[in-house]
């Protein structure tokens, strides 16, 4: 598996590789069809796509040993290119020598175009210094720099990531309108996405329309762009669960008698002299004491059974029960719980947030954001390396198999210090599901994420 995918809970690498503008890319090497057949029936599927999405010419026109410069005529340049023919018909119908000059000045003018924009576009390097991370339904600016590595400067450049007619991505390009000789420019675009989970461009884009417009010449680079789009979460409100001496002891939020350093203050009377931070007083000639994070000992696992709530195959039709999981967890986090996830994929061991900084919920969604239907396989244009893909096949084919057995479905590993107060999450339109363990709380949602209804169970440590 690659590193994401191995470890959902850290960041993907950000992506900063320079990328050197050539003329012509070198030959590519010809990769072997692999040996597995999902993994063939993948290849197939995203060369039918790619082509459904560009079309039979512009597939062609992509490639960078053929075509190394693409152009894309403007609506000027048309009328000029219009204007140059009717001259030259008219020119030689009539043979005269004023049609013909005018006809030259008009060729000249679009063959000046031409090389004044190659110009633009030689001898330039592109790094990008993008985000990991994203938000779903969120715009977030990303930033290219591009130095000219010329004695001449570089007009009116645009750059921007490709998606190739994807429909789960939003992207804007970056401008450069002056680059002067071995100058640094930045070009800040955005991107938005418009579902959770990894997502990936086709590669980055160098245009320009210098000098007259008439034409944008543009370079295209084969390097996609990974990045994963965290989950939203959606608001939720949930009333005490009774967890107190429960489970281990936690850190809080709140400043109380407890082991880990929480900060200063000015003392106050009845603080005690082991609290007095006798250096800090010395210097500010104050008696300045020390606080201390209280302790809190409630646990809280919240299992999502992340199964497809309809006939749908899309990843996205978890997007909304994402939210509403990462919804519950920051609730829990709230009301000082130390909170953990399990799925049937994987899972985040409980953790107190004592600063309020969200790092628990941050790898909380993390996780949501790799989640795909337990039972469905993903699609082949889901941007996953091919042996995680297959392996996600072939996990969604054995879960498919246990339901139809009427088997319970099995939760990744987790292991807590103390007994916890378990939530159960799972959809309303899939009771055939059956998990093992018990819970103590019960949330039922639809396919849009909405609470259903909540159900109490008692269990076994509550029994006791």
């Amino acid at each position: 598996m690659t590193d994401a995918a191995a470890n959902p809970l850290q960041p993907p690498p950000p992506t900063t590789r320079r990328i050197r503008v050539q003329w012509r890319d070198p030959r590519a090497v010809a990769a072997a069809l692999p040996s597995d057949p999902i993994l063939r029936a993948r290849h197939r599927a995203l060369a039918d796509l790619r082509r459904q999405r560009l079309g039979f010419w512009r597939s062609i026109g992509r490639s960078n040993r053929l075509f190394p410069r693409k152009l894309v005529v403007t609506r000027e340049g048309k009328w000029i290119i219009g204007i140059a023919l009717l001259l030259g018909a008219a020119a030689v119908n009539t043979g005269n020598n004023l049609l013909y000059l005018v006809l030259s000045l008009a060729i000249s003018v679009i063959a000046i175009s031409g090389m004044l924009s190659e110009w633009c576009l030689r001898e330039l390097e592109l790094l990008r210094c993008y985000p990991a991370e994203l938000v779903a339904g969120a715009v977030t600016a990303l930033r290219i720099e591009v130095f000219n590595d010329k004695g001449r400067p570089a007009l009116h450049l645009e750059v921007g990531e490709v998606t190739d007619g994807a429909t789960d991505v939003q992207v804007r390009d970056g401008y450069v309108l002056h680059l002067g000789p071995r100058e640094v420019g930045q070009a800040f675009g955005a991107i938005r996405p418009l579902r959770r989970g990894p997502i990936a461009t086709a590669g980055l884009q160098l245009t320009t329309g210098y000098p007259f417009g008439f034409a944008r010449k543009s370079r295209l680079f084969d390097e996609p762009a990974a990045f994963l789009a965290l989950p939203t979460v959606t608001p939720t409100d949930l009333e005490s669960l009774g967890a107190h001496d429960r489970g281990a002891t936690e850190l809080s939020r709140k400043v109380g008698q407890g082991d880990t350093f929480a900060g200063l203050r000015d003392a106050r009377p009845g603080d005690a002299q082991r609290d007095i931070y006798w250096k800090a007083s010395a210097r500010r000639q104050r008696m300045i004491a020390r606080e201390w994070q209280a302790e809190a000992n409630r646990v809280a696992v919240v299992r999502f059974a992340h199964v497809a709530p309809g006939p749908s195959q899309d990843p996205a039709a978890l997007d909304a029960a994402c939210a509403r999981v990462a919804g519950i967890c920051e609730a829990l986090l709230r009301g000082l719980f130390a909170v953990g996830l399990q799925t049937f994929a994987g899972s985040v061991a409980p953790e107190a947030d004592p600063a309020g900084r969200g790092d628990p919920l941050l790898r909380i969604r993390r996780l949501l954001a790799w989640l795909t239907p337990a039972d469905q396989p993903p699609p082949p244009q889901w941007p996953l390396a091919d042996a995680d893909w297959a392996a996600t096949v072939r996990a969604a084919y054995d879960t498919q198999a246990r339901l139809q057995r009427g088997e319970a479905l099995p939760w990744a590993p987790l292991t807590t210090a103390a007994p916890a107060e378990v939530v159960l999450v799972r959809f309303d339109s899939r009771d055939d599901v059956r998990t093992l363990g018990p819970c103590d709380r019960e949330i039922v949602i639809d396919a849009a994420g909405h609470i259903v209804r909540t159900l109490h169970h008692r269990s076994a440590h509550q029994a006791a």
